[in-house]
């Protein structure tokens, strides 16, 4: 919601000449059900309207009792069957638009619906960043002492300082914590009382044995649990900076490689607390630290402590294509620090990342934040060093941010770091392989600037590959908020608008924040018109767009 709503009746009333109306235009969903009641999934629906009357529709259809399939065929004309399912009355297939309609229509139907493509999330993740193939072409998953089913100071070596390790999970069990050292309660065996530290130490290594699609980053790594959170997910300063000293004490006897830190406190931080001071230390040491930017954004000056630390890899996170394109996550901390550094350092994938879920033994579970980034961006270390085990801190900090695709103005800036994180590309620049990475959607970046409210901003967007989704993030850099409480506006507030070839409004955003994303899967190519409107004042704006197009060109300036 744009403004503040939590509010009585009364107040809304006496208050009512403050809140101004927004355009009554709104984005059309794509919905995954029937919302008619003509028995046609409404996706499906928006598919055919697009297509040819001779193209096919991969399709799902439900009965309301026993309905022979050759005798359908009969009626309706040929059509190819995938499957018939023996607990559903129904079947999967391909069928025309004509086929589709003509049997919405017969009253034994219940349902038909589009045979969407399924993807596990974790498993998109490292596709589309390119964990998946540098895996596949260089042989690498951060087993380093040659047994993979066994776990020593031999291998790489990530120490997770969060609230615990669920070393009974089967992606996490046979001797993989190779150490352990509760902070709060004192217990000697490693356990997991709320759950995220088990979803992150997964994301890194875990080993898929539950469920191969949600496999980590570098399942041959081993991992060492740090608690210093407890079951409410909140700690102390002091513990985790205990911890940190406990790994640079134990570096030698365990061969810590990295400090994965999935945790921080909110504000903004110039880096000299005593957090960010000791991840100094555990970098001269030849440790690599991996922070959290925060969930904070997307709001400048919200990189808090140890995200500001100056020796510290700060990620932020992105949605990747597997969950409707590359974008920066909204939640996503923002610097530059209170000391005008630019923080974060990279972005990777954060957005719906599935690993393991604690107290399961081989369960799992999604969540999204800078925590899930983090992990990953870890676990892409953890085979950097496979692939060349003498690199130091800094060399591992250099290629990540050579190697990454420059996001939002030339060059580091405060929203994406050095932008987004291509892990095929570090990899190789570790171990001087020769290879070439997945291809991915093309990315195009713009700005401009509104003159005042209620200007608009077209740009046109020649879309020619449908099976990338588009994703557009929005980014007003001269942001800031005024006034308080139910007062409170924020200048410049624009908002975003894409429409498809034929007109229609296809996705939207109108948040009050200083991003505006949308993300969505396009059916049909052709030119869409990005806007960018004024609700409030004038100002500086750019985008970034991940789609299957050839270019992004200003069409009309208002």
């Amino acid at each position: 919601m744009r403004r503040v709503l939590v509010l009585t009746v009364i107040l809304m009333m006496v208050f009512s000449s403050f809140v101004f109306a927004k355009p009554a235009d709104k984005a059309k969903p794509i919905l995954n059900y029937d919302a008619d009641g003509d028995k046609i999934f409404e996706n499906l629906y928006r598919v055919m309207e697009v297509g040819q009357p001779s193209d096919k529709y991969k399709v799902i259809v439900l009965f309301n009792e026993d309905v022979s399939i050759p005798g359908l065929k009969k009626q309706l004309g040929d059509f190819n069957v995938k499957f018939e399912y023996k607990y559903l009355k129904g079947f999967a297939g391909e069928m025309t638009k004509g086929h589709i309609l003509a049997l919405a229509k017969m009253p034994f139907v219940k349902q038909i619906q589009l045979d969407a493509e399924v993807k596990a999330y974790m498993d998109t993740a490292k596709y589309w960043f390119g964990v998946e193939k540098a895996v596949a072409d260089f042989g690498l998953d951060g087993d380093r002492d040659g047994n993979p089913t066994s776990y020593s100071k031999n291998d790489v070596v990530v120490a997770v300082i969060d609230t615990g390790i669920d070393g009974n999970h089967v992606d996490l069990d046979g001797g993989k914590i190779i150490a352990w050292y509760d902070f709060v309660n004192g217990k000697t065996t490693p356990y997991d009382d709320h759950g995220h530290g088990t979803h992150v130490a997964a994301t890194i290594a875990g080993t898929g044995e539950g469920n191969i699609n949600y496999r980590g980053v570098a399942p041959g790594a081993a991992l060492i649990g740090l608690k210093v959170l407890n079951s409410n997910g909140s700690g102390t300063t002091s513990d985790i900076d205990a911890a940190i000293q406990w790994c640079i004490d134990n570096k030698d006897i365990y061969g810590i490689d990295i400090i994965s830190m999935s945790l921080g406190s909110a504000g903004s931080s110039d880096g000299t607390d005593s957090t960010s001071q000791l991840l100094q230390q555990a970098y001269n040491a030849g440790i690599v630290p991996v922070v959290a930017a925060g969930n904070e954004g997307p709001a400048d000056y919200t990189i808090g402590s140890p995200a500001a630390a100056e020796y510290a890899i700060t990620v932020g996170a992105q949605g990747d294509v597997g969950e409707q394109g590359f974008f920066q996550a909204y939640f996503s901390s923002r610097g530059p620090t209170a000391d005008g550094r630019i923080k974060p350092d990279i972005s990777a994938p954060g957005w719906y990342i599935m690993s393991a879920k604690a107290n399961t033994t081989n369960g799992y579970t999604e969540m999204s934040g800078t925590s899930m980034a983090t992990p990953f961006c870890s676990g892409t270390i953890a085979l950097m060093l496979d692939a060349n085990p003498s690199l130091t801190p800094g060399d591992i900090k250099n290629i990540l941010m050579n190697t990454a695709v420059d996001w939002g103005p030339a060059g580091k800036d405060i929203d994406y770091g050095a932008g987004r994180l291509q892990a095929y590309e570090a990899i190789k620049a570790a171990g001087g392989y020769n290879g070439t990475g997945i291809a991915v959607p093309p990315h195009f970046y713009a700005s401009e600037t509104l003159a005042g409210t209620g200007n608009t901003d077209i740009w046109y967007l020649d879309v020619t590959d449908t099976s990338y989704p588009i994703a557009v993030t929005l980014v007003m850099p001269g942001w800031y908020q005024s006034g308080w409480w139910i007062f409170t506006e924020t200048h410049p507030d624009f908002d975003l608008y894409v429409y498809d070839p034929n007109g229609n409004l296809v996705a939207s955003s109108e948040t009050s924040r200083r991003q505006e994303d949308v993300h969505f899967t396009p059916t049909m190519t052709g030119t869409y018109k990005i806007h960018v409107y004024s609700y409030a004042d004038s100002g500086d704006y750019f985008f970034d767009v991940s789609a299957g197009a050839n270019s992004v060109i200003l069409y009309q300036d208002q």
